[in-house]
């Protein structure tokens, strides 16, 4: 009798570890972003003091924590005297589609978008990974001086 337990308690350990390995690499798979797309915002202090700037970015940056959940990073970065960098990093077009909807008119970053531009000089935008010509025509639609860099080999996680 103890023979029989022993078997099923191994047979049961081997069949668990096997369920544990099979789903940690799905969940591997599900932390890798294959589309990411990582802009770089370059920008000037639209006449703002230090202090206005840190406390807008902070703000800002908190919205779109709170209502962009595919947005993977955005942070804003001191460069020389009044420049300002700005990463954002994004699971997919999607996800920046979603952004230009929110800050577009009567949605609910619209009045914070405007701040943004009242805060910021956008001197122009360059985005990492594969876009689609539709991307490409609705970014330049806005005016700001844009360049696209594609991906050679990499991963992100």
């Amino acid at each position: 009798m103890k023979k029989i337990i022993f078997k099923i308690s191994v047979v049961f350990l081997i069949f668990s570890c096997e369920l544990n390995t099979n789903n940690n690499v799905e969940n591997d798979k599900d932390i890798y972003h294959d589309d990411e797309l990582i802009s770089m915002v370059y920008m000037t202090s639209n006449n703002k003091t230090k202090s206005e700037i840190d406390n807008f970015s902070e703000y800002y940056q908190n919205r779109m924590n709170d209502l962009e959940p595919d947005v993977l990073s955005w942070k804003f970065f001191n460069s020389s005297e009044g420049k300002i960098i700005l990463l954002e990093r994004y699971k997919d077009e999607a996800a920046i589609f979603n952004h230009i909807n929110n800050v577009s008119e009567g949605n609910p970053m619209e009045n914070d978008f405007v701040k943004f531009l009242d805060h910021f000089q956008v001197d122009s935008i360059q985005y990492f990974g594969k876009t689609s010509q539709n991307f490409k025509d609705t970014i330049e639609s806005f005016g700001f001086p844009v360049s696209y860099k594609t991906l050679i080999s990499g991963y992100s996680k």
